[in-house]
C-alpha cells in the first residue's frame, strides 16, 4: 500500500466515523408505540399511520461531505475499492433517509439489500424460493409422542436481569448495557454499548441463549471489535451493505450454536414472504392477516407487518426489504466459512468479525491484516474461538453436501411408512407444528 493510499484512509476515517454515528436508519425507520395503539383501537381495521421526521438539511450536508470524500478516492487496488465502497454504503444510508415515506425508499431499499425475487447466490435459487423450501422441510411429516416443554414465559425485566449476568460473566467482558425500553419497536435492539429489550414483552428461557448468539456475540461484538481498529473505527458501523453479512453471520451464530429453533427459522422464511406480498402490492391489513392466520397473536402479527411496512408506503408496493437479508446473508456466509475454514485460514476467518464488514471486502481486510494496519480482533463469538471444533464440522459437512440422498432416502423409506401409518392410527391426518405461536422473535440490530 502505497504512502498516498493510507494519507487517504486516515483523511477519510474521522467523516466516516461520524457518518456511521450520525446515520441512525433503524431509529428513524422505527414506528412510535402510539401508532400501534391507534391501529388496534380502531380494531385494526384502518392502515397505521406512521410519520417520519428527519433534519433534511443536516443530512444533505452529511451526503454531500461524503460524495466529496467518494470523489477524491482513485480506485486502483482491493483497499481503495474496498474505501470507496464504504463511503458510497454510508451515502445510500443516508440516501435511505431522504426518501423515507415514498416508493423511492422501496427502490433504495432494493438496490441495497435485494429483494423477495433476487438471486441469493450467483446463478442460484430466488430469496422467495430458498425461504418457501425451508417452510416445506420445517412442516412436521408426522406423528410421535414426544413434545418439547415450553416453560413459563419470562417478563422483560427477566430476562433483562439473565442476559446482565451472561454478559457479566463473559471472558473477555465487553461493556454492554442492558435496559427496557418502552420506545423500543423491536423486540430486542442491540447497538455497540446497548441492547434495548422492548419493555412488556415476553421469553421463553431458551431464547436467551438464541438472542445471545445474534445479538450480543454478533452485533455488538462486531461494533466493539470495529471501534477500537486505530486506522479504522468506522467499521463499528459498516452502513447499509454490511447488513447482509452481519445478520447472515448472526443468523449462522444460532445455527452453529444450536439455538435456531425451528419456529425462528419459520419466522425468518416467513418474512421474506411477507417482504414478496408486499412488493406484489399487498398493504400493511393484507400482511398483518396472513400473519394472524398462520398463528400469530394480534401484537406479534402487527411486528411482524410493521417491520415490511417501516420507512417505506403502508398501502403496499413499496416495502423495506432488510427481511430478505437473513437467510441470503446465512447462505453467504455458510459458503464463505466452509471455503476459508477447510482452508485452514484461521486469521482470514477471524477477519470476518473485526468489525461490521461485507464479504466482498474481505480481500481488501485481509491484505490490511497483513500490512498490520488492521488489528485482530479484539472480541470472538465463542464458536469461532473453538477453531477445533469449527473445523471438523465443515470438513464432515462438505462431504455430506456432496453425496447424492437418493439411495439414502430409498434405505429409511419403510421408516417415515411407519410413521405414517402410526400417524393414521393416531387419528392425526395432519399435525401442525407444535410450535407454531410461541412469544414473536422480533430481532433487530
Amino acid at each position: 500500500m502505497t504512502r498516498e493510499t493510507r494519507a487517504l484512509i486516515e483523511r477519510a476515517s474521522p467523516i466516516l466515523r461520524e457518518a456511521a454515528k450520525k446515520t441512525s436508519l433503524l431509529g428513524a425507520i422505527a414506528w412510535p408505540v402510539e401508532v400501534e395503539e391507534r391501529f388496534f383501537a380502531a380494531k385494526a381495521a384502518r392502515l397505521p399511520d406512521p410519520k417520519y421526521e428527519i433534519d433534511r438539511a443536516t443530512i444533505e450536508a452529511r451526503l454531500e461531505t461524503l460524495r466529496e470524500l467518494e470523489r477524491s478516492i482513485a480506485v486502483n487496488d482491493e483497499i481503495t475499492g474496498w474505501l470507496a465502497r464504504t463511503t458510497h454504503s454510508f451515502i445510500d444510508g443516508n440516501r435511505l433517509l431522504l426518501a423515507l415515506g415514498t416508493r423511492e425508499f422501496h427502490l433504495i431499499s432494493k438496490e441495497l439489500y435485494g429483494g423477495a425475487s433476487t438471486a441469493s447466490w450467483e446463478e442460484g435459487t430466488k430469496n422467495i424460493v430458498l425461504a418457501e423450501h425451508i417452510l416445506s422441510r420445517l412442516e412436521a411429516q408426522g406423528w410421535d409422542e414426544t413434545t418439547d416443554v415450553q416453560g413459563d414465559p419470562w417478563s422483560d425485566e427477566r430476562f433483562a436481569e439473565a442476559l446482565r449476568k451472561r454478559v457479566s460473566e463473559r471472558v473477555p467482558r465487553m461493556e454492554i448495557e442492558v435496559i427496557v425500553d418502552a420506545r423500543c419497536t423491536a423486540k430486542i435492539q442491540a447497538g455497540r454499548t446497548r441492547v434495548r429489550i422492548r419493555k412488556g414483552a415476553e421469553f421463553y428461557p431458551w431464547e436467551l441463549d438464541n438472542l445471545w448468539s445474534h445479538e450480543v456475540e454478533t452485533h455488538s461484538l462486531c461494533a466493539q471489535n470495529g471501534i477500537v481498529q486505530p486506522l479504522a473505527p468506522f467499521l463499528s458501523a459498516g452502513g447499509p451493505r454490511s447488513t447482509r453479512t452481519q445478520e447472515g453471520l448472526a443468523t449462522f451464530a444460532e445455527l452453529y450454536d444450536h439455538d435456531l429453533g425451528i419456529n425462528r427459522m419459520r419466522q425468518l422464511a416467513h418474512r421474506v414472504k411477507l417482504v414478496a406480498m408486499a412488493e406484489s402490492g399487498a398493504d400493511f391489513l393484507e400482511l398483518y392477516r396472513y400473519a394472524l392466520d398462520r398463528g400469530s397473536t394480534e401484537r406479534e402479527a402487527y411486528l411482524d407487518a410493521q417491520r415490511v411496512c417501516r420507512g417505506g408506503l403502508v398501502g403496499g408496493g413499496a416495502p423495506f426489504t432488510k427481511d430478505v437479508c437473513y437467510l441470503a446473508g446465512l447462505l453467504d456466509v455458510y459458503t464463505f466459512l466452509a471455503y476459508v475454514v477447510r482452508a485452514g485460514n484461521r486469521d482470514e476467518a477471524e477477519m470476518l468479525v473485526c468489525g461490521r464488514v461485507a464479504l466482498e471486502d474481505m480481500p481488501a481486510l485481509v491484505e490490511l491484516r497483513h500490512l498490520h494496519l488492521l488489528e485482530r480482533p479484539r472480541y470472538l463469538p465463542a464458536w469461532l474461538a473453538n477453531w477445533r471444533g469449527l473445523l471438523p464440522y465443515f470438513a464432515f459437512t462438505s462431504f455430506v453436501g456432496s453425496l447424492d440422498l437418493g439411495p439414502v432416502e430409498s434405505k429409511f423409506a419403510r421408516v417415515l411408512e411407519l410413521a405414517r401409518r402410526a400417524s393414521g392410527e393416531a387419528g392425526v391426518a395432519n399435525p401442525a407444528p407444535r410450535d407454531r405461536a410461541p412469544p414473536s422473535e422480533t430481532y433487530d440490530e
